[in-house]
Formats: structure tokens, C-alpha cells, sequence
């Protein structure tokens, strides 16, 4: 990933990063293998930032709603891996606390 685009995905950035890290998201959307290089990272926790968290799933989202159909088995199965990976990360890391089953009120 472009290290200095990712600089604008900080709040505090200023508008010249912002502009830039938008415009890159934005190609990672439309090119055929940016949804790769998202899905890797949040495969592997490359980046703690919950910014660029955000951006990485929505180019995974863009992939899923305008290019699933052309996708190969392999490609979506890997979409899908992806997601569970992350998702099973952020449980097992006690990152998503997960509810226990309402006890019944006792009298």
C-alpha cells in the first residue's frame, strides 16, 4: 500500500493528504487486484489504524457489489476466508466482546 496516501487517512491530516489518500482508495476500488492487496492486509493485521481498516473494507465492499459475478470460485472464496479470518482475529482478540445469553430474571 502507498505509506504517504495512507498519511491522509489521519483526522488530523491535512486537506493536500486527505485529497490524496481518497484518490487512492479510489483507484484500489476500480483497479482488478486492488480488493487483493485490502484483503491481505486485513488478513494479516498489516495496519492497526481503524482508518484504514474502514477503507480497506470498503474497497472489499466495492469488489462484492460490482464484481462478484466476474470473480473466479477461488477469488470469492478468498473474499470470504478473508472476512471470517478478520472477524474470528477480532473475537479471539477480545476486540468484539461477545454477549453472554440473558439469564432469566430470578424472584
Amino acid at each position: 500500500m502507498d505509506e504517504q496516501a495512507l498519511m491522509g487517512l489521519n483526522p488530523n491530516a491535512d486537506a493536500c493528504y486527505r485529497q490524496r489518500a481518497l484518490a487512492y482508495f479510489e483507484q484500489l476500488k476500480e483497479s482488478l487486484d486492488g480488493w487483493e492487496v485490502c484483503a491481505q492486509a486485513l488478513a494479516k493485521g498489516v495496519y492497526s489504524d481503524d482508518h484504514v481498516k474502514f477503507f480497506c473494507f470498503q474497497v472489499l465492499e466495492h469488489q462484492i457489489k460490482f464484481r462478484h459475478g466476474s470473480l473466479t470460485a477461488a477469488q470469492q472464496q478468498l473474499i470470504r476466508e478473508t472476512l471470517m479470518k478478520w472477524l474470528q482475529a477480532q473475537v479471539s482478540g477480545g476486540r468484539i466482546r461477545v454477549l453472554d445469553r440473558p439469564q432469566p430474571h430470578r424472584q
